[in-house]
């Protein structure tokens, strides 16, 4: 074979090759991702919380059916896009007045009354539907906070000197 031979035959080949490698090729990448909706949790002082009551006397009763209101909040710490928390309100019915949270103390006569501190307030009761347990707060700056107030309440038995104890559960959903 000469060399003149050789050199085209050399040419074509390489072409070939250059062609196989230059072979085009396609593919597919997927991608799997999740994108949650934020969360909502009540304030760290807020999940297991003592409040107490100012003392109140017998006779501090005489009128009213209720005394020694004392204003606080309970507050929900939030992602930015949760727009309204709902607190429900959960506990056992006074047996003297199913509105009312019973006591545990040792006062009889009397238990814990909840409420909302909206206008116009409205009484959180014990043995309701949680429609009527419930409140939506709207949140601002990622906090949703309810203005509640507790007081004393009469329940219609005798009232007695003593202590006044409840439990109230509160738990939140969010949206």
């Amino acid at each position: 074979m000469s060399i003149r031979t050789l050199t085209p035959l050399l040419a074509i080949t390489a072409s070939l090759i250059t062609l196989t490698a230059q072979a085009e090729t396609t593919g597919t990448l997927t991608f799997i991702g999740q994108v949650n909706a934020g969360t909502c949790n009540l304030a760290a002082g807020d999940e297991n919380r003592s409040i107490t009551l100012p003392t109140i006397k017998i006779s501090d009763f005489d009128a009213p059916p209720s005394t020694g209101a004392f204003d606080f909040e309970v507050s929900a710490d939030c992602e930015s896009d949760i727009r309204n928390v709902t607190f429900l309100f959960a506990g056992t019915a006074s047996a003297g007045n199913a509105q009312l949270f019973s006591n545990t103390g040792t006062s009889k006569g009397t238990a814990l009354q909840l409420v909302h501190r909206v206008s116009p307030a409205f009484v959180i009761p014990a043995n309701g539907t949680p429609a009527q347990r419930s409140r939506k707060v709207a949140t601002s700056s990622h906090k949703a906070v309810i203005p509640l107030t507790a007081a004393y309440h009469k329940t219609g038995a005798a009232i007695t000197q003593g202590t006044l104890a409840s439990a109230v559960t509160v738990s939140i959903t969010y949206n």
